[in-house]
């Protein structure tokens, strides 16, 4: 195994890869700009936390609707094509969105129905090139690059998008979130797509639309590793998107104090704490290698368990925030390893549709999750809600753990 820095760096050595890190790297920035400012303006319209978690669901709503046919949609397109049309219509519609809620939160919740479903084609394109640009043995470290980029861009972008919505509001969020698509589709056109993704993706020998679709469902039906992931990780999304939701309780609610716009600094503590986790648990297990990435993966699903209810037990956010940061970290854990162990086993001319078809189930737990947690947050208090979901997550890794072929991935 290479030196830890060289493993965890080594793709940055292919130019292309690059611009593809690049570009995310921008849009994430702007991403989380946009996710202070969203909670805000939803929660200042409404007063509501069933609200703030209705947002975050019908932002997964896509997914579950469309996610499979984008992916299929996927394998038959030039991915670098759609990655650029998706960040041009996300561009438009992010920066019409203060303007929207003007006139009722039903506006609000359309435009982000739509951003979400322009984002379905992005990530599948996005997620199947990788295996393109690096080889396998560098997957893992790929992905761990990824997120750990990305956790460094979340925590500048909690930082400027808390500091943008207290001092000037939510709309130049809004703004620095549409710029930041555009730059990102430009980034992505300037990128030279190696001529075997095209093929893989191209039309004209593609078998029948629905016909893709199928074979997806079929393939991880059949594959012993893949269907375990997939039934573990989905069954995952719930909790964690639903904790997702109540850790914003916690913020806006329990530790929350003053005006509500200047309850997004305790907002972005939270999330900055996550971040962290995630930029450290991104460069750990990247270090670590493509070896016992099933192990690493149900280990780290209990891990979470057991830091959601150390953040239940805090009572104060200062207290709260070592035990989110380990959230991060756990979340990381079974992340990067879900994905390398998906990119390695599933076929690579497949790709696209299998990972659709995985996160349409995802996201539909997902979707579950976040409207959930807004109405159990409400009802019982964001802790309880918090004790109830860390057990979940056990469960879930025991379930993993009992699965021979998953947990020897």
């Amino acid at each position: 195994m290479e030196g830890a820095g060289m493993g965890v760096l080594g793709p940055l050595r292919n130019r292309e890869y690059r611009k593809l890190w690049f570009a995310q790297l921008v849009s994430v920035l702007g991403d989380k700009i946009h996710q202070i400012a969203a909670s805000i303006l939803v929660y200042k319209i409404t007063g509501s936390l069933v609200h703030v978690g209705a947002m975050l669901a019908v932002t997964t709503l896509p997914a579950v609707l469309f996610g499979i046919p984008a992916g299929a949609a996927v394998d038959r397109a030039e991915r670098k094509r759609v990655m650029v049309t998706a960040d041009v219509v996300r561009a438009a519609l992010v920066l019409a969105i203060p303007i929207l809620a003007e006139h009722g939160i039903g506006f609000f919740y359309a435009a982000a129905f739509l951003v979400a479903t322009a984002s379905l084609f992005f990530e599948p394109a996005r997620f199947s090139l990788i295996p393109d640009l690096v080889p396998e043995e560098e997957l893992t470290a790929a992905n761990s690059l990824d997120q750990a980029s990305i956790a460094v861009s979340e925590i500048a972008g909690l930082a400027i998008g808390a500091g943008l919505v207290a001092g000037l509001g939510t709309f130049d969020a809004f703004v620095v979130d549409a710029a930041s698509f555009v730059v990102s589709a430009l980034v992505i056109a300037r990128m030279a797509v190696p001529a075997r993704s095209e093929v893989a993706g191209g039309a004209e020998e593609a078998p029948p639309f629905a016909a893709q679709i199928a074979e997806g469902v079929r393939t991880i039906r059949e594959h012993s590793i893949i269907s375990a992931l997939t039934a573990t990780y989905a069954a995952a999304a719930l909790p964690m998107a639903a904790a997702n939701a109540a850790m914003q309780g916690l913020a806006l609610v329990r530790f929350g104090r003053g005006p509500i716009d200047g309850r997004a600094v305790g907002l972005a503590a939270i999330d900055a704490a996550v971040t962290v986790g995630l930029l450290a648990g991104s460069v750990t297990v990247g270090q670590s290698g493509n070896s016992r990435s099933g192990r690493k993966y149900v280990i780290a699903l209990a891990a979470a368990g057991v830091f959601l209810v150390g953040t239940a037990s805090a009572s104060s956010i200062v207290m709260a925030l070592p035990f989110v940061f380990l959230v991060g970290v756990a979340n990381m854990w079974f992340y990067v390893p879900a994905r390398s162990i998906l990119q390695i086993h599933a076929p690579s001319t497949h790709l696209g549709r299998i990972y659709a078809v995985w996160r349409t189930l995802t996201h539909a737990m997902l979707a579950a999750g976040y409207a959930v947690a807004g109405f159990l947050a409400q009802r019982f208090g964001p802790s309880t809600t918090l004790v109830c979901l860390g057990c979940g997550m056990l469960g879930i890794s025991a379930y993993g753990w009992s699965r021979a072929s998953l947990r020897e991935a």
